[in-house]
């Protein structure tokens, strides 16, 4: 586990780390790759029974495939945006089809029992929940003090991308989203596929500008 910002820590464990975030309480967000558990256990050691709540970005299987495991663990409640719910509740029908392929071939849990369902604006110990739909239909970024933790929203980096076509459910409103970020003049932006994106509002409004 490293340091990447003050209060915000990435897992290494997982195959796709997890952020422990320190708010009002320990916030985990996402739960790595599919059998995993043991590891990000291991990891967060002593933390997991501290966590306040485990938080999902999205239904993708590198996001989910440890949340059963760390929910027995810790017992903390898991947190998901409102709109994701068909997704995590094992209806697939209206994802992308690379996605519905990785899904049979990584096995995550077939469905998740979420807690708590948030809707954009909403609050999880103290960190904003912010809908950025488009890469799922109910993918959510979450904003504290300047930094996003923003899922698959896009793909962080030197030079910041949109997450890969193929498991984007619809491009356009993922750009929206994307747009939406940028408004929200974050300074750190952190993300499950890439390094962390200082300056992060110019850099994406640099984004930006390749579609506009």
């Amino acid at each position: 586990m490293f340091q990447v910002a003050e209060g915000v820590f990435r897992l290494e464990s997982g195959g796709v780390g997890p952020f422990l975030i320190e708010a009002d309480g320990s916030v985990l967000v996402d739960a790595g790759l599919p059998r995993r558990g043991d590891e990000v256990l291991a990891e967060l050691g002593v933390r997991a029974k501290g966590l306040a709540a485990i938080v999902l970005t999205h239904a993708h299987p590198d996001h989910i495939g440890n949340v059963e495991a760390l929910r027995h663990a810790s017992g903390a409640p898991v947190v998901a945006g409102l709109a994701e719910r068909p997704l995590l509740e094992g209806d697939w029908r209206d994802a992308s089809v690379p996605s519905r392929v990785v899904r049979r071939l990584m096995r995550p849990p077939p469905t998740v029992s979420v807690d708590r369902w948030v809707s954009d604006g909403g609050r999880v110990a103290g960190l904003e929940v912010v809908a950025t739909p488009g890469h799922t239909p109910g993918h959510i970024a979450l904003l504290r003090q300047g930094v996003l933790i923003c899922g698959d929203a896009f793909i962080t980096g030197e030079h910041p991308r949109e997450s890969t076509r193929w498991f984007t459910t619809d491009r356009d409103l993922a750009r929206r989203s994307i747009e939406r970020l940028a408004g929200l003049r974050p300074e750190l932006a952190l993300s499950a596929h890439g390094p962390p994106t200082p300056d992060a509002t110019a850099v994406l409004e640099q984004l930006i500008e390749r579609w506009r």
